[in-house]
């Protein structure tokens, strides 16, 4: 890892990585009995992801390898703010969540 980079620390990304372990599972509730306020708890899931894409960006660098965002990440998010009443915008947050996670363990600041 090149040193000059800014650094992302733990204390600055665990805040919303556990914000989205306490909503994803009342979200799943929501989707699973079919109720309409699922699509307002994933506004606030995928604001809450938007701002942990900018607290990361500073560290990571401008290619796929290092950018600190998840493979085609950004059609994966419109995918999601387009298809919110699906289940399966709700997989796919969890799969950016997953996959974001990872990438900052990478490049986190000891």
């Amino acid at each position: 890892m090149d040193n000059s980079n800014p650094t992302v620390t733990k204390q600055q990304v665990m805040p919303y990585f556990d914000k989205w372990e306490s909503l994803q599972p009342e979200i799943q509730q929501l989707y699973d009995a079919k109720h309409s306020s699922a699509s307002e708890l994933m506004k606030i899931a995928i604001a809450n992801y938007e701002e942990l894409l900018r607290v990361c960006a500073p560290a990571g660098g401008s290619d796929r390898r290092t950018k600190m965002e998840p493979l085609n990440g950004e059609e994966r998010l419109q995918f999601i703010k387009d298809k919110m009443v699906s289940p399966f915008a709700l997989i796919q947050l969890s799969l950016l969540y997953t996959e974001l996670r990872k990438k900052t363990a990478r490049f986190i600041a000891n």
